[in-house]
Order: structure tokens, then sequence, then C-alpha cells
């Protein structure tokens, strides 16, 4: 019987084409005449020029366009229609500026044929990491000032994301650039500000850096998530003009860009705050993006 049913099940199968071999008519090779040229993967810095020097040819079908695309695209970013000269081989060189984004970026190069159907990429991926020029802070949590016990981590160092309470600060103030209290409204302010926003602690004789802020600006979300690069926090940064010590009415989506005593620019974005009131335990999720 298992004889029987094994001679039925082989006669019975169906080869079909893996899908890991259905596109080898087509070959893309990269070229390496100069340092900007990646043939595989490269690491770069934000700014810098890359450039892929290809070959695409097709040794059974005619190609009549090449795309170029960029990983997490809808569509390629380059379509170039091919001349009847060009149906089975054709080269060229794209260049790039890595100024978009930071991390790893995928690019591939493949052939349509005359009904515009995929006819493949030679199974060829190009990856660019672009290295972080800025530090990304995320969720740091900034609470009101208390007066009795002195324990709340309403001071911050925007430069390696650490908080301190007042008996931390003490020993920690060279690195302090921004603080948090209810003033009113929720108030972000430098200890450098006159008059500070909030007195009970004594504080004269910290080191008081001088960071300046800028207005703040609500319903953000998408601008802070578009900053990318440590030349689009600074360019953000410019534009706001921060000039002021202490910036208040913050809220849920608020945005503000500031400048520190060590000249980075920065954005501080306000997830959410617990309460609308200075009682103890209240605090301000916030995430941070600075310059390196």
């Amino acid at each position: 019987m298992l004889l029987i049913a094994s001679a039925f099940l082989s006669s019975c199968k169906k080869d079909t084409e893996s899908i890991f071999n259905m596109f080898d008519d087509v070959t893309v090779t990269y070229h390496s005449n100069s340092p900007y040229d990646v043939t595989d993967y490269k690491e770069v810095s934000s700014g810098d020029s890359v450039h892929l020097d290809y070959t695409i040819a097709s040794s059974n079908k005619d190609m009549y366009m090449v795309c170029v695309y960029e990983a997490g695209a809808a569509i390629p970013f380059i379509k170039i229609p091919l001349t009847s000269s060009e149906r089975r081989t054709y080269s060229n060189v794209v260049k790039l500026k890595m100024n978009s984004k930071v991390g790893k970026t995928s690019y591939r190069i493949w052939a349509l044929d005359s009904g515009g159907i995929y006819i493949g990429d030679g199974y060829k991926t190009i990856t660019i990491d672009v290295k972080s020029n800025f530090n990304y802070w995320s969720s740091r949590n900034l609470f009101v000032p208390d007066t009795v016990g002195k324990s709340s981590k309403s001071y911050l160092s925007v430069n390696t994301g650490d908080t301190y309470s007042y008996t931390e600060g003490a020993t920690n103030s060279a690195n302090i650039d921004l603080a948090f209290a209810f003033n009113g409204t929720p108030t972000i302010y430098s200890l450098n500000a006159s008059p500070l926003p909030f007195t009970p602690y004594d504080v004269s004789g910290w080191t008081k850096k001088t960071t300046l802020v800028a207005a703040a600006k609500t319903n953000q979300g998408s601008a802070f998530l578009n900053l990318r690069t440590g030349e689009q926090i600074e360019s953000a940064g410019k534009s706001a003009k921060p000039t002021l010590k202490s910036v208040s009415a913050l809220a849920a989506g608020s945005l503000f860009y500031f400048i520190t005593a060590e000249g980075k620019y920065g954005a501080f974005y306000i997830n959410y705050i617990t309460q609308s009131n200075s009682n103890k335990g209240t605090f301000m999720n916030v995430d941070i993006k600075i310059q390196r």
C-alpha cells in the first residue's frame, strides 16, 4: 500500500520554477571606477556623495526600461526608457547625496520588458549606511520639583539625556542644560534665566549654562519625526532663532528648538504631561534630538 501511494504521489508531482531562479536572465554589475562608487555595502557620513556605477544586461529578453528603486518607497525614483540599441545592455551612473536621513538604505536596479513587466535585477542590492550625526533621547521624564524631599528629577542634560534631582544637581550643574517647573503653566527654562521660574531651590552656587530656546509651536509630531540628520536639526534650529531663556504654556505635541552653550542645535518635543498643576508627581514626557 505504501509503495502504491508513493508511486501515485510521484506521478502527480509538478515541478514549478523557483522565484530564486525565475529572473536569472538579467544581470547587474556595479563598477568601482571612483572613490564614490559603491558595489555592495558602504558606510558613509551624512552629506557624503555616493555613486551607483552600473551595467544592466539581459541575455534573452529585450529591456525597455530601467528602474532605480530605494527600499521603502512606493515606486522607483528613477525610470529610464531605453532606445533600440540599449535593449540588451545599458550602463549609467546614479549620483546620490546622502543628506536626507541616517541609517541603512538599500537600492535595487531592475529592468522592465515591453509590457512594463519586471524581468530581473540580478538579485543584487546595494546598501548605504549613513552614520548618525545626532543623538536621540527618547521618552525622558521631567518631574515638577518638590520642596520637601527635593528628589524629583526636574533637571536635564540634553547632551547625555540624563535627568537630575536638586540633590544630584549640585554636583552635576555643569552638565545641566534645561529645567522643568510648573509656573502657572508647564515651563522649560535655562538655569541662567532671570527671574528663575522656580525659586525655592538655591542654585546660586551652581554652574549656569547659557542654553537658549525658541518659542514653541503646537501639533509638531510630524515635524519632529522628519528631523533625520544633524544638518536638518541645525537648519530648523537656525530658522527658529533661539534667543529666549524660558518657554511656557507647553502641551502635548509642542516642539521648540534650542541651542546649547557648546553651540549645538536641538529639538525638544513634548509627548505628554500628566497633570495641569504643580502637584508632586506631575511630569512631562519628552523626546530630544541634538547634533553631535
